[in-house]
């Protein structure tokens, strides 16, 4: 048979034991709440780095696409420049 001074300090002891899972409890959901943190500031970057990814492609292709009209326009004049030369040649002929 425990005595009152024997059953408090087991008390006591146990009620530290609690207090020492909740400050463990309160450290663990701190780790938690920064790593969900860190988390969610990576995904921010991710999608930063897509958005930027993004931009960069719409940027080549409106370069490619001012290249081809580019092409388009140099072949144009080409075409008219030798439609205009053998037409000449062929008057001549004439």
């Amino acid at each position: 048979m425990m005595t009152w001074f024997e059953m408090y300090n087991e008390f006591i002891k146990n009620l530290e034991k609690v207090n020492q899972l909740q400050r463990d409890y309160i450290t663990n959901l701190e780790r938690i709440n920064y790593l969900y943190n860190e988390s969610i500031k990576s995904i921010e970057r991710v999608n930063d780095l897509y958005n930027q990814s993004i931009r960069n492609y719409e940027k080549m292709s409106k370069s490619y696409e001012q290249q081809f009209e580019n092409m388009q326009r140099m072949n144009q004049k080409w075409l008219d420049v030798f439609s205009k030369s053998w037409e000449q040649g062929q008057d001549e002929k004439r």
